[in-house]
């Protein structure tokens, strides 16, 4: 039955056995190893739980169909296989329980568990490589509203108005229109008048009387 017992415990996570404790299959989850630039994936560790928890009735359910027995029959045959686990603990006797641990009884009495699996990786390490993509949207939540990274951006960092140069092109037309009258009035002059400057002279009569 150590083979039924231990798929169930990989598949559900958690194995009762009444006498004995509670095995559980602790996850830590995966990890980035920044020196060697690789990810690395969940591992798994067996611990053993003390405490008189009952088995639940999924466990006989799924141990009677991996048996291929009635389901009285399976809840029989577990508790046959848990007083016998118990009882040889008690007697001084280490069991190993492959791909679990080994069960022996400690200096007070009470069932020691040494875990053989620890820390075992699901998996092999990933490569790490760092990914720059330019100009990469993505969505980002803003309270209630889901906005774009693009336009977060332009949030933070308003885009500078660009200056109007209609100034400039307005004062090198003045310019030029002073200079165009500098020019005109050096060359015709500053007279504007249009009526005759010929001097009027006086001439005397001779008298018609003497």
């Amino acid at each position: 039955m150590y083979d039924e017992l231990y798929q169930y415990l990989i598949l559900h996570r958690q194995l009762s056995i009444p006498g004995v404790g509670t095995f559980l299959l602790e996850r830590k989850p995966a990890d980035i190893d920044f020196i060697n630039r690789v990810i690395n994936p969940p591992s798994y560790t067996v611990a053993l739980h003390h405490g008189n928890e009952k088995a639940p009735a999924r466990q006989f359910n799924w141990l009677a169909n991996a048996l291929n027995i009635p389901v009285g029959d399976a809840i029989d045959s577990f508790n046959a296989f848990a007083n016998n686990l118990k009882n040889e603990i008690q007697t001084g006797k280490k069991l190993q329980w492959n791909g679990v641990g080994i069960l022996s009884k400690g200096l007070a009495g009470e069932i020691r568990f040494e875990a053989t699996m620890k820390d075992r990786l699901a998996g092999e390490p990933v490569p790490a490589a760092k990914v720059l993509r330019e100009k990469a949207a993505h969505t980002v939540r803003v309270g209630e509203d889901e906005k774009t990274s693009e336009e977060m951006m332009e949030f933070l960092n308003p885009t500078q108005k660009k200056r109007s140069y209609e100034w400039i092109t307005t004062l090198i037309v003045a310019i030029l229109a002073l200079i165009f009258l500098i020019w005109h009035f050096m060359r015709t002059g500053l007279d504007t008048g249009t009526g005759s400057q010929q001097k009027v002279s006086y001439k005397q009569e001779s008298p018609t009387y003497r």
